[in-house]
């Protein structure tokens, strides 16, 4: 998880410590591989695990982690 700083302090604060690494359909097109048309077509077919503010779209970093480890295929 990224560690907030408070700018007058240089030290972590409290309020934003706690809060979830966010990612955009962009971060995920980096971290994934894949195109951003493409994550947002999984969204509408509600096929990845995302968040809605206003009319934004985010995705939790540690749920995309899990989901990702849920699809993950291990021959045996």
């Amino acid at each position: 998880m990224r560690n907030f700083r408070d700018a007058r302090r240089g030290t972590p604060s409290t309020e934003t410590a706690d809060l979830p690494e966010m990612l955009t359909a962009k971060d995920l097109e980096r971290l994934l591989k894949i195109d951003v048309k493409t994550i947002y077509s999984y969204v509408q077919r509600g096929l990845i695990p995302y968040v809605k503010i206003q009319s934004n779209v985010r995705f939790v970093k540690q749920q995309i982690l899990g989901w990702i480890e849920a699809r993950n295929f291990r021959p045996r």
